[in-house]
């Protein structure tokens, strides 16, 4: 190593839990756009571009996790790098005077082009941010970054930082933002949490689950696990009414929202699956430890947990929902572990634990964002893939969001309609005073019957 590249070395520590997980499954299937995130927002103000470039790099400067790369050759398994100093990733583009239609379909390549594109794990930064000006006070700000970077929450955190260092330079002061957590206190926190105890939840937990809950796939599998797999998404808009009614319904029986859509999902994979007993992948912000400034941190402190789920079907609706609220209060307290080490106290073999999971995001919501200097941010688009064959993402707010992610050679769309409107039913029918589950979860119907046909159909040709 030479003398000058020791000299920008700034810190050298493990990865976190989650990944661990994610950095198996890239180097496992390494073409395959996996943990990939593009975020594309659309600004409107009079931008100064010179400004802009310094806000990001200030951000840049300010946060370990976006000066890191990975060293995945050492003895004591792989490292997190951070460098001192990192040059801005920053490409612009002037499509203002090009008409609407071409600067739509430059833009759809560009997309496409810069997702494909991927990372080098090895070389810093894992993140690239392009401009693209497409009107006179019109632009659009694509960041795709690695998820082995950050998480959603880390995503907002650096969006108003970059708002407020572009108004206090625009205005020629100081952002007073104080000094960010490093991340490396995080890795310190994890060092020291009780294995031994968690080892001990997780064993009881997953006793007696032997595989994965069906899905119900309608499509065979990928032959070669290295295979790029195609996803697609499809999302539902629950109206204000809806929206609010849920809210009512959580808020009056003292459950968290989370805890009412980990109700529904649970019920709607046990219709799919003719199972009482399902487990589907849990994701966690990570933020509970207990670490000055953890919620204005900026890194990867999600984690991916099994929730198992069982469903007595003479309960009643509330009694369980609350039963399951306990569960994950617990479950919370053990949320450090890594998957793999979970999956490993399991007695789940050579197969995934779940093939599915439920991503609350309980972040601050990119819209209210600040304008900055005449700045505003007007659009949000993201793209993100990883490696399960379907994800629900919850997306709270005056009206809730419900994003299908699917693997469109796992899933064809009319199944995933099904899947969204079983959903909507199940979320309908469990906020009715007095419900019971064995009305939800086993009410024997046509659709019903449909579903475990085709499921095991797919079980007969496997």
């Amino acid at each position: 190593m030479s003398t000058a590249l020791k000299a920008n070395l700034e810190d050298l520590y493990p990865l976190t839990p989650f990944q661990q997980g994610m950095l198996f499954h890239v180097l496992e299937a390494p073409n395959a756009g996996v943990y990939m995130n593009q975020q594309r927002y659309t600004l409107r103000g009079d931008l100064d571009l010179t400004l802009f470039k310094e806000a990001l790099q200030a951000v840049m400067n300010r946060h370990q996790i976006l000066r890191t790369a990975f060293l995945l050759s050492s003895q004591d398994g792989p490292r997190q790098v951070v460098f001192r100093r990192l040059k801005l990733p920053w490409t612009v583009h002037d499509w203002s005077e090009l008409p609407h239609a071409e600067v739509s379909a430059r833009m759809e390549a560009l997309l496409e082009s810069d997702f494909q594109s991927g990372f080098d794990l090895k070389r810093a930064p894992l993140m690239r941010m392009i401009l693209v000006r497409t009107g006179p006070d019109l632009y659009e700000f694509i960041w795709s970054f690695h998820l082995l970077l950050m998480d959603g929450w880390s995503m907002q955190v650096i969006l108003r930082e970059l708002l407020a260092f572009y108004h206090a330079i625009y205005f020629g002061q100081s952002a007073e933002l104080g000094p960010p957590m490093p991340y490396s206190d995080f890795i310190k926190w994890l060092q020291r949490q009780p294995q031994d105890q968690a080892e001990a939840y997780w064993r009881k937990t997953l006793q007696g689950f032997t595989g994965p809950t069906p899905l119900g796939f309608d499509r065979m599998p990928l032959a070669d696990v290295h295979e790029t797999p195609s996803f697609k998404e499809k999302t539902v808009i629950f109206d204000e009414e809806r929206s609010t009614a849920l809210r009512s319904f959580a808020a009056q029986h003292r459950l968290t929202l989370n805890t009412v859509i980990q109700g529904a999902w649970a019920l709607l994979l046990s219709r799919r699956s003719g199972n009482n007993d399902v487990v589907f992948g849990s994701v966690v912000s990570g933020r509970s430890a207990d670490i000055p400034k953890i919620n204005s941190a900026v890194g990867v402190f999600i984690n991916a947990l099994p929730a198992r789920v069982l469903i007595p079907v003479n309960s009643e609706v509330i009694p369980w929902l609350r039963d399951l609220q306990k569960q994950q209060v617990e479950a919370r307290r053990f949320e450090f572990c890594s998957l793999v080490r979970i999956q490993g106290w399991s007695e789940v073999r050579n197969q995934p634990l779940f093939e599915s999971a439920l991503v609350f995001q309980n972040f601050p919501a990119s819209t209210g964002l600040p304008e900055a200097a005449g700045v505003k941010v007007i659009g949000v688009y993201l793209l993100e893939r990883n490696n399960l064959p379907l994800a629900l993402v919850v997306e709270p707010g005056p009206q809730f969001n419900f994003r299908l992610v699917y693997m469109s050679n796992r899933f064809d769309d009319a199944t995933i309609d099904r899947i969204h409107e079983n959903l909507q039913r199940v979320l309908s029918e469990i906020t009715t005073p007095g419900a019971i589950l064995s009305s939800i979860s086993h009410h024997v119907n046509p659709e019903r019957k449909q579903l475990i046909d085709s499921f095991n159909q797919s079980l007969a040709s496997l």
